[in-house]
């Protein structure tokens, strides 16, 4: 019996046009805005928890982490909601793709049978930078691109895959990689389910 071909949801593209300078989109067939945007958070999760598997026990991966951390922090705020600036000192995103691009990570998502996953094509040279640079730009890309719910929701999922991290497994176990993402997307939808669940607790009753 033939295995059926896997199906490719969406990829995004990094190309870094020099080490600070990068060209980031994501690439779908899917029409719907909103699965479209969730799709998308859901490849930068599965992209996210394996770079930080590739970077071992290194440093750049507790350094990549608590830059996630301090850029979650940055966008939901006390004053609500905002769109920062997460990328470093001479770091920026460039319009268009570059030519001749010094790297070009490619990161897709696939629907297989049991589920979704992502193959990510890196270029391998200089890991330590570029791993963690392709997390950052595609971070800062979604922030800047994703409707205000999408958004919050991106920052849900990292707070879930940041508790995982926290309380259950580390970033070099070979089962976060597709453990931190379902529980950082099952704590941002519990969280969301619950939130609905007490405002329409607390709605008033309309009386005949």
């Amino acid at each position: 019996m033939l295995e059926e071909p896997k199906k490719e949801i969406g990829v995004a593209r990094v190309a870094f046009a020099s080490r600070f300078q990068a060209f980031v989109d994501y690439q779908t067939p899917e029409t719907d805005v909103l699965s479209r945007e969730r799709d998308s958070i859901q490849l930068f999760s599965l992209t996210m928890v394996k770079c930080l598997f590739l970077l071992g026990e290194n440093k750049h991966a507790p350094m990549l982490v608590q830059y996630i951390q301090a850029a979650m922090g940055d966008t939901v705020t006390p004053k609500g909601l905002v769109r920062p600036t997460i990328m470093g000192q001479g770091q920026s995103l460039v319009e268009t793709l570059p030519e001749n691009p010094e790297r070009l990570m490619n990161l897709k998502l696939i629907q297989e049978e049991e589920g979704r996953l992502a193959e990510l094509i890196l270029p391998l040279g200089d890991e330590g930078h570029f791993y963690p640079a392709t997390v950052i730009f595609f971070f800062q890309y979604l922030i800047r691109t994703l409707s205000d719910p999408s958004l919050f929701f991106l920052m849900l999922v990292m707070g879930g895959v940041m508790e995982y991290y926290e309380k259950i497994g580390k970033t070099n176990d070979l089962k976060a990689l597709t453990d931190a993402p379902i529980y950082g997307f099952s704590t941002a939808i519990r969280y969301i389910e619950e939130e609905r669940k007490r405002a329409q607790s607390g709605s008033p009753k309309i009386e005949n």
